[in-house]
């Protein structure tokens, strides 16, 4: 075993719920620490109902003075649009970016662009802290985002004086043909955590489990929740939390994990031999 990385979740059978796309580097750290680890993405990013809120606000960049994201997911829609709409002219290069998290922040600069502010609470609310009043009262601001997402930074931000222009990039929706692997992973209890990176994963989630009793179903079943938010989605639905990331990294999760385990003890629900993904 590697001094580097220690083997925490060795036996676990960690399920991941993330989208499909986002769910291979957060397996890859499970798997680091020894977890086995079964991917049956709940969710998928797809096209918003319109581009028409994006695309007039692309017409008019010159108008704002902050570009505001809060996931990578934003960033990487936001640009695929705006190379298609600009050919990839623009002003963009006069914006101050604001996000939410390094991992935001890396997506802004893979893209060629430097971030000015970057929240390290890794919630919403973190930006609000570096967005006092003085500094975005009249101010013009772009905000990329999820079609389904929270209002909360959005009405204190035009609390404070703000001018908010929300341009929905993407939506998530559930991916139904999960329904039947992920019954069948709990009807089996070969799972010892389910992992939720999202409200929207846990809400999938519930409904794709189908189960009116799913808080019994759950009994020994570890429910890790990144981020409060997620975890109070979570409550919300009948779950009951037992790790909650107070760090939002995929690292700092999977740390929290662990961690649990560790206080757990005991061999898991792992079922020998039966490590297939579905």
């Amino acid at each position: 075993m590697s001094e580097a990385h220690p083997r925490p979740l060795e036996r676990r059978r960690i399920l991941v719920t993330r989208a499909a796309e986002k769910g291979a580097e957060f397996a890859a750290i499970l798997e680091e620490r020894g977890a086995r680890v079964l991917r049956i993405p709940l969710i998928r990013f797809e096209d918003p109902e319109s581009w028409d809120a994006l695309d007039q606000a692309l017409r008019r960049l010159d108008e704002f003075q902050i570009l505001l994201f809060t996931s990578a997911t934003a960033v990487d829609r936001f640009f695929d649009r705006f190379l298609k709409i600009s050919g990839g002219g623009g002003i963009l290069a006069s914006l101050s970016v604001a996000v939410v998290g390094p991992k935001t922040a890396r997506a802004v600069e893979k893209h060629g662009h430097g971030v000015r502010w970057v929240a390290q609470s890794y919630q919403a609310e973190g930006l609000l802290e570096m967005l006092p009043a003085e500094r975005v009262r009249g101010v013009e601001i772009l905000f990329p985002r999820a079609q389904e997402a929270r209002e909360l930074l959005v009405d204190e931000l035009e609390r404070r004086g703000a001018r908010i222009t929300l341009a929905p990039v993407y939506r998530t929706v559930p991916v139904t043909e999960s329904r039947s692997p992920l019954q069948a992973a709990l009807g089996s209890r070969a799972v010892d955590a389910v992992t939720f990176t999202s409200a929207s994963t846990v809400r999938h989630f519930v409904e794709l489990a189908e189960d009116s009793d799913l808080p019994s179903r759950m009994r020994g079943i570890a429910v890790a929740c990144f981020g409060r938010i997620t975890a109070e989605e979570a409550c919300s639905r009948g779950l009951s939390p037992d790790v909650v990331s107070a760090r939002s990294t995929l690292e700092d999760f999977t740390d929290a994990i662990a961690r649990h385990f560790a206080r757990r003890g005991g061999e898991g629900n792992a079922v020998p031999g039966d490590a297939t993904e579905p």
